[in-house]
């Protein structure tokens, strides 16, 4: 594996560390996404682990993206996006480990990679990420680039539409050239260092004794 790859990647972790260094000073609501970022984490140091000794990396990664889009989910549920349609959190967190066992268990197998859940819950977190940056824009009196809600749903925006994007690529054949497949892959890295970094931001920006964030 190349080491700028390994580098970028392992960049998940500043933002695991500034996390739980500083869950006992924080708002409680973040835990969900310091949850996610750990479980980010520990699933980095498997695949590289898992590359090292030549063995498919498909099977832990299958299993990341499912409590990925679980945990962000339960992020937003906290943040306050299903208080007026609270029938919409379970039908979410139904129809995406719905569909994650149908795609792994009974169209596919679980250890190949799979492309309509990693599209289908990307799709899913753009869309109330923008919910929630909307919310936001329309409500927020400080610095948007101070709110640390702003901050990790623009990641996600940035980070999933560039995901939908691949996913689309590798459905329609569009992965045959391999220069091509390097030089989105190449890309993605460097949104995923940059995406890490917002998050590491944000976390540093959660005031030490934040009210309970609720947005309409």
């Amino acid at each position: 594996m190349d080491t700028q790859v390994i580098i970028f990647s392992f960049s998940i972790f500043v933002g695991t560390i500034i996390g739980w260094l500083r869950f006992k000073k924080i708002e409680p609501a973040f835990l969900p996404f310091i949850i996610c970022l750990t479980v980010a984490s520990l699933n980095e140091v498997a695949s590289l682990i898992m590359t090292t000794c030549q063995a498919n990396t498909a099977f832990n990664n299958n299993i990341y993206v499912l409590l990925e889009a679980l945990l962000i989910t339960w992020q937003f549920k906290t943040w306050g996006l299903f208080n007026r349609h609270r029938h919409l959190y379970t039908f979410i967190l139904s129809l995406l480990a719905i569909s994650w066992i149908v795609e792994n268990f009974m169209t596919h197998n679980i250890f190949s990679i799979t492309f309509c859940f990693r599209t289908l819950y990307s799709f899913i977190i753009v869309l109330m990420s923008i919910h929630i940056n909307n919310n936001l824009i329309l409500t927020y009196r400080y610095s948007l680039l101070k709110s640390p809600v702003f901050l990790i749903c623009t990641g996600f925006i940035i980070y999933f539409t560039y995901k939908i994007l691949v996913e689309a690529f590798w459905f329609y054949g569009l992965n045959v050239s391999r220069d091509f497949r390097i030089n989105v892959y190449s890309l993605l890295t460097w949104i995923n260092l940059f995406v890490n970094l917002i998050y590491a931001l944000a976390l540093l920006w959660i005031p030490k004794k934040a009210q309970h964030i609720t947005l309409s």
